[in-house]
């Protein structure tokens, strides 16, 4: 039986600023993510899930490149400077509202 603890991590799920300076900070369990919905799959939304957010946002380029910004300029440079999360962001800036490609934690809900 795979063993699938490693993708699991505590991810800091709320921030509270109180107003004497005290910050209360939540950890909840997650894992990272990467969602695509582009041309391809009739707006289906993909989404995958990694163990780390470096290796989704590492993905998440790739995937970019290969989705067509390997026609531009600045997603080409950023890429091969190894500058995954501006090729994820020149992505959502040159593409329509209807695409999406984003990493981000999903925190894992438990019943009860």
């Amino acid at each position: 039986m795979a063993d699938y603890s490693r993708f699991i991590r505590q991810q800091i799920s709320s921030r509270l600023y109180r107003p004497d300076g005290r910050v209360e900070t939540t950890r909840d369990p997650a894992v990272w993510t990467m969602a695509h919905r582009g041309y391809s799959g009739s707006g289906r939304l993909d989404v995958w899930v990694y163990a780390t957010k470096q290796e989704a946002v590492r993905e998440g380029a790739k995937l970019a490149m290969a989705c067509g910004m390997d026609e531009d300029a600045q997603a080409c440079q950023d890429f091969g400077a190894g500058r995954w999360q501006k090729v994820l962001d020149r992505y959502e800036e040159t593409h329509p509202d209807t695409h999406l490609l984003r990493v981000q934690a999903a925190f894992l809900q438990f019943p009860g």
